[in-house]
């Protein structure tokens, strides 16, 4: 009887050594979201939320307050007051907060899908949804002030462009590297066809 129960007190541990090692090959829910460059998209995406809130609750005045243009850079960007946009961009779209405030939670959701079935090592994508997603609630949470207006002060005199904010800012720069990686990006791929040959030639060389 005490080999047999020798056996069994030896086989334990190899049972438990199997569970654990198990667990160290499949990552949780945390582990997924943070997994390689995937962090990017959260430290972009606070940055931006905070940075634009940051901006707005400096630099953004009333016209009543009576404050004169600060040049940032002479005739090419300065900080104007502004009223507020009550509209959607290009101060195009209805007086309706509520449509905003539900359009800009749509949106955010399908970047957090988008983020979710980008690859890991994709840093480039990573960054930009954290840009999209932080400009995206920065104006969604100025949709929800009592006045339901997006702060807005940003101005470019020598075009005719609406005044904006960081977060617009970061939404279009978020599309533009989003599009440029879509489009552009090589992705890191082996190149293929003559050229490539000819460099494998060459090596072997």
């Amino acid at each position: 009887m005490h080999p047999q129960s020798g056996g069994t007190r030896a086989s334990r541990p190899s049972s438990n050594q199997s569970a654990a090692a198990s667990r160290q090959g499949t990552p949780g829910l945390i582990g997924k979201l943070v997994e390689g460059r995937r962090r990017l998209f959260w430290v972009l995406t606070a940055c931006t939320f905070g940075l634009d809130q940051l901006t707005k609750a400096l630099l953004w005045h009333h016209p009543d307050e009576g404050l004169a243009p600060v040049d940032i850079i002479p005739h090419v960007l300065r900080i104007i007051s502004h009223g507020g946009n009550e509209h959607g961009a290009f101060g195009l779209g209805p007086r309706q907060p509520l449509f905003y405030i539900a359009a800009a939670a749509v949106g955010t959701g399908a970047v957090v899908l988008f983020f979710l079935h980008t690859e890991p090592q994709k840093g480039l994508v990573h960054a930009a949804l954290g840009m999209l997603a932080g400009g995206a609630l920065g104006n969604m949470l100025d949709r929800m002030r009592p006045s339901g207006m997006v702060r807005d002060f940003i101005d470019l005199p020598w075009v005719r462009w609406p005044t904006f904010n960081l977060a617009d800012t970061a939404i279009c720069v978020g599309f533009a590297l989003v599009f440029y990686d879509a489009f552009f990006a090589k992705g890191g791929k082996p190149a293929s066809g003559p050229a490539a040959a000819g460099r494998g030639r060459g090596r072997a060389a």
